[in-house]
């Protein structure tokens, strides 16, 4: 009889004897199983070999089977074409209950084949997310292995099959693809790997020695973690650590925060070249020359300390990798009992300024004796300078960077702004110096933006919170008035229409602004517009079109086209000065006022 695929019936295949309790299919015993208990066996499998070793001794089983159902096939029956022979696989495999097969392409020529399908119902995409959950990697391996090699055997030339979707990884369905192995792609051939003879005993004898090697690694750790700790608590120098790994591992080791290098250990001259570079490309991983960097956290309670980039040409190992965990313990210990030592510090010298800023000390004896403890002078001249930085997350980034720059200036946070206080004696010209750290900060940082306010200089410790004041002020009247670019701007700039408005009627001024500028004001508010912006940059820049276009980064045409809807709300001619006038003391009262929230 000339056989189909499709006239496999199990019931004419398998014979059932109940007086024996045996089951066979064509001449072979079969026993019934549960899918549960496949599924348990698979998941020892992978929690006692390892997900690879499991992976290959699952798809080595499914190719045994593939492999010996395909020769009874083809010695029992006689079929009408190779193709029928070839949809026998499939048709077997769904009758088994192991899945539901339906083939998608099939494509047979000399020396070639190409045969695709869906895999539905699979029982191993089910079981592995029942028990492992959804992953990155297709599980039917079974299913793999039983395609490649009824394939193989059916075919005459090796076939490898891959699977294209699964379930297991979140697709909607289980697809593979089989091809000849002279026809697929590379990418695939590695599978191959899995289909070579290795004995179970084998697999278990090599994770023995993988345990063992583990064992003897977590010891050497261990004893590591206990001469680091002894290294800590005879308050050895974080230096003397760094050095201690580096020379175990034969790495370079750098321990850094925010840029800033607390210690470190070069192998070679090469290595801290390498370093610098990579530092400069703002710490993205980078290999030079066959030269890895490897970064990790060192954290306490979600706080980052620091990371601990170790340098080498190859990849960490196992026992380094334990060598480096213990080690960041350590490290960790370490780097938080500092911090807390020099926030404690910074604390109280906060806590001084602030007294200092805000006129709380009264008592002259304490104010010389704290001034005396953090370096203070206060019986010099002193300016107050105010700094925001956008985003406001790393302000404290700002902080440290300024403060690694400026190590004899007086830097802390208070109320949001980062404030530096400075002597006379320093000889720090305040509009030049606010100058440099604009610069220097969109240099190193440039994807924010920073505003500078410079307070004016005061005689006495009882007038530094006048000078925070202006500081402050000016600080928000720049972020305000420039809200797309980094600005500074001192107490000398502004000090006359200060002056000027305190000694105003502010009902008068408000007036003023009002009746020449307010209708730029509304439609700002309005239509969310920058029409007062662009007035503002237009004045500054005494009207030059070239200037105030660059600066709001517009074409000129743009440009014009808002002054000239600008001259149409306010009904100022902005081409004569006495309009310019007006609309320069309107635009800086009107700042000004909402800076003093008068």
């Amino acid at each position: 009889m000339v056989m189909k695929a499709n006239e496999l019936m199990l019931q004419n295949l398998l014979d059932i004897n109940p007086r024996t309790g045996t089951i066979t299919l064509h001449d072979e015993r079969m026993v019934l199983l549960s899918v549960e208990s496949l599924g348990i066996l698979r998941s020892d499998l992978i929690n006692t070999l390892g997900y690879e070793r499991a992976k290959g001794f699952l798809m080595r089983y499914g190719w045994s089977c593939g492999y010996k159902e395909a020769e009874t096939l083809k010695n029992e029956y006689e079929w009408k074409s190779l193709e029928e022979l070839l949809l026998a696989g499939p048709a077997m495999h769904t009758l088994a209950g192991v899945v539901t097969v339906e083939p998608d392409v099939l494509e047979i020529e000399e020396d070639k084949l190409y045969f695709s399908g869906y895999w539905k119902n699979s029982f191993e995409a089910d079981e592995h997310i029942s028990k492992h959950g959804i992953n990155n990697e297709a599980a039917c391996w079974s299913l793999l292995g039983y395609a490649s090699g009824y394939l193989t055997k059916i075919f005459g030339q090796e076939v490898v099959a891959n699977e294209k979707y699964c379930r297991a990884k979140g697709d909607s369905a289980c697809y593979f693809v089989a091809k000849t192995v002279a026809h697929s792609e590379k990418e695939h051939l590695k599978d191959l790997r899995y289909y070579q003879t290795e004995s179970l005993q084998s697999v278990l004898e090599d994770v023995y020695m993988e345990m063992e090697q583990l064992n003897e690694d977590i010891i050497e750790s261990e004893k590591v973690q206990n001469e680091l700790t002894e290294l800590f608590l005879e308050d050895k120098d974080i230096n003397e650590i760094t050095e201690m790994i580096g020379k175990l591992l034969k790495r370079s080791i750098v321990i850094n925060h925010f840029s800033e290098v607390y210690s470190s250990y070069f192998e070679c001259d090469k290595d801290k070249e390498d370093y610098d570079k990579w530092l400069k490309s703002r710490g993205v991983t980078n290999v030079e020359d066959y030269r890895g960097f490897e970064s990790f956290s060192i954290k306490s309670h979600k706080i980052v300390l620091g990371r601990m980039i170790v340098i080498g040409h190859t990849k960490l190992d196992k026992r380094e990798q334990l060598i480096i965990n213990r080690a960041l313990m350590v490290f960790t210990i370490q780097m938080y009992h500092q911090r807390k030592m020099t926030e404690s510090l910074w604390k109280k010298r906060e806590d001084f300024f602030d007294e200092i800023i805000d006129n709380k000390i009264v008592d002259d004896f304490s104010l010389k004796r704290q001034a005396a403890i953090f370096g203070f002078k206060p019986n010099e001249r002193h300016q107050i300078m105010a700094i925001k930085f956008l985003p406001k997350e790393m302000k404290e980034e700002v902080l440290n960077f300024l403060t690694k720059r400026y190590s004899n200036l007086d830097l802390f946070m208070k109320d949001g702004y980062i404030v530096m206080i400075i002597a006379e004696n320093q000889e720090q010209d305040i509009e030049r110096l606010s100058s440099t750290i604009l610069d220097t900060i969109q240099r190193n940082l440039p994807d924010g933006k920073i505003y500078i306010g410079s307070g004016r200089c005061v005689e006495t410790i009882q007038m530094m919170n006048k000078s925070y004041m202006d500081a402050t002020r000016i600080c928000d009247f720049v972020q305000l008035t420039y809200p797309i670019s980094s600005r500074q701007a001192s107490f000398k700039e502004l000090e006359p229409i200060m002056m000027f408005l305190k000694g105003s009627d502010q009902k008068e001024l408000i007036k003023f602004y009002s009746e020449t500028i307010g209708s730029l004001v509304k439609y700002d508010t309005e239509n969310q517009g920058s029409l007062l912006i662009t007035l503002k940059s237009y004045l500054d820049n005494n009207g030059n079109l070239q200037q105030t276009a660059d600066e709001l980064h517009l074409s000129i045409a743009g440009l014009r086209y808002r002054i000239e809807r600008i001259e149409s709300l306010s009904d100022i001619d902005l081409k004569t000065g006495s309009g310019r006038f007006k609309c320069q003391l309107a635009t800086r009262i009107y700042f000004v006022l909402k800076v003093m929230n008068m």
